[in-house]
């Protein structure tokens, strides 16, 4: 059985909210847009036409 352990989780949360903040300048430039896809989790997509999903885990991208 594959666990996580609730530190790890909280160091996950944590980076995961640092990466979203170094995210937020191109946001705020026009350069990107935040999203919420269907499943209520959270998207990244550029104006270049990348986009991002921010998991649980990590970030992938979509396209």
């Amino acid at each position: 059985m594959n666990t996580i352990s609730m530190d790890a989780m909280g160091k996950l949360s944590e980076v995961r909210r640092q990466v979203e903040s170094y995210c937020q300048p191109l946001v705020d430039a026009g350069l990107a847009q935040w999203w919420v896809n269907d499943d209520g989790d959270t998207e990244l997509h550029m104006e270049s036409d990348e986009a991002y999903l921010f998991g649980d885990l990590g970030v992938t991208r979509l396209k």
